[in-house]
């Protein structure tokens, strides 16, 4: 766990096909973070600089939901 703007959260490694990263298109993604359960989910058959790559996108992501940034404009 760690905190981000005073916000706790979670970091959860589940396995490849976990609902939690499946995409509205049906296929899986490989890192995914929720801002309702306030947890960042990576696919746990993840290693070196691929897993690196992934869990600093998502923390990205939850900075982002943190401190209410929204770059999709």
């Amino acid at each position: 766990m760690f905190l981000i703007n005073n916000i706790l959260w979670k970091l959860a490694y589940v396995a490849p096909d976990f609902p939690l990263l499946q995409r509205i298109n049906g296929e899986y993604t490989i890192g995914a973070c929720d801002n309702l359960t306030r947890t960042i989910y990576i696919n746990n058959t993840l290693t070196g600089d691929l897993l690196r790559k992934v869990l600093c996108h998502e923390i990205t992501h939850a900075a982002m939901f943190s401190y209410d940034v929204n770059l999709s404009v």
